[in-house]
């Protein structure tokens, strides 16, 4: 993780981070033509994508309601996103399509699925209760999360939103992703006279494995 430049305005700290939180690359969380009626029995999803790995995407909910005519797909119940070493975990997620524009749309295959939603794109993303984010030694946790298709945006909030990699931790009280950049902005509690980011940095030789000095 790489430390930048904060800035300061009031009681608010705002600290840019540099972090490569692949489990946030949810841009193609649903590729064109993608149906969840044509998924496999082991819960893989064709065109999903939650990290840069080839391994298979897998989702596992308690429960998953279609609303066909909405455009909406909504997991509830332990959600669990996995691909490879990703990991996204929460109470409920909720996908929202937006429909291709007429002309734009490619021919459906005679074997997609439920009310077309396959041949849509991801407008955004509503992720709530208890969101869990991992990728590597990277781990982001908040109450709620959103992501944003067309901005490339992911925001995590909550009381205590904290971001880890390692033995570095960051905390405060909203994360901003973009992940076009791959910069992340962790914001303060509004309201709150206490309520500040809050850093630690590991000494570089115990990030390294090194160990301590002797004492004599």
């Amino acid at each position: 993780m790489k430390r930048e430049t904060g800035k300061m305005n009031g009681d608010t700290m705002v600290r840019t981070l540099r972090i490569g939180f692949s489990v946030l690359a949810l841009a193609a969380f649903a590729a064109p033509g993608a149906s969840w009626a044509q998924q496999a029995g082991d819960g893989s999803v064709p065109g999903l994508k939650l990290s840069n790995s080839k391994d298979p995407v897998k989702i596992d909910a308690d429960k998953l309601e279609m609303r066909d005519k909405e455009g909406v797909a909504v997991f509830t119940g332990n959600v669990a996103v996995s691909q490879g070493d990703a990991l996204l975990k929460a109470g409920q997620m909720t996908v929202y399509y937006s429909k291709a524009k007429k002309g734009d749309e490619a021919p459906e295959p005679a074997n997609a699925g439920v009310g077309g939603i396959g041949s849509s794109s991801i407008d955004h993303i509503d992720i709530a209760g208890k969101v869990y984010l991992k990728s590597g030694t990277q781990v982001a946790t908040g109450d709620t999360g959103r992501y944003d298709a067309k901005n490339q945006i992911m925001v995590l909030q909550g009381q205590k939103v904290v971001l880890t990699d390692g033995d570095n931790i960051v905390t405060g009280c909203k994360l901003t992703a973009h992940l076009d950049t791959g910069r992340a902005n962790v914001e303060s509690c509004k309201g709150q006279t206490k309520g500040r980011v809050s850093i630690i940095m590991a000494p570089k030789d115990q990030q390294q494995g090194g160990a301590a000095p002797k004492r004599n």
